[in-house]
């Protein structure tokens, strides 16, 4: 393992909304083994909370199909938010069909990606709508 430079810039924080937990543990090695940091939360509502209890994110990957709060109802809740209208937020979901996409960017999402992903195609959405 290299050697940690201080100076070097902070890994990005990605939360990850997602209620497949083996899908979860995937997701955060990924984004570990790409040079972010992840949190992870169960369900959209557990998001939710982490987002609006202070937790700082540089961005938000959340599945849109998930229990008590999925995901287009936590993007829009979340738009909804003064200071919380620019988090850059991707949506993800096995049911990949322009559907889809359209209702994930109508309720506030900026990218869509579908399941399953390429390390390098999450890892690049990501570093993009950062980078915005």
């Amino acid at each position: 393992m290299a050697p940690t430079d201080p100076a070097a810039a902070p890994r990005p924080i990605v939360l990850v909304a997602e209620d497949e937990e083996t899908v979860r543990s995937m997701i955060a090695m990924v984004l570990r083994a790409s040079g972010f940091d992840p949190v992870l939360c169960a369900d959209g509502l557990e998001a939710a909370e982490c987002i609006e209890s202070g937790q700082h994110v540089d961005a938000l990957l959340m599945d849109l199909r998930m229990p008590r709060l999925g995901g287009l109802e936590l993007v829009t809740r979340l738009r909804l938010q003064p200071g919380l209208q620019a988090l850059p937020v991707v949506a993800m979901s096995a049911y990949n069909d322009e559907v889809q996409q359209r209702m994930a960017r109508a309720a506030g999402a900026d990218a869509f990606i579908a399941k399953p992903f390429t390390i390098a195609e999450l890892a690049r959405t990501l570093r993009e709508v950062i980078a915005r």
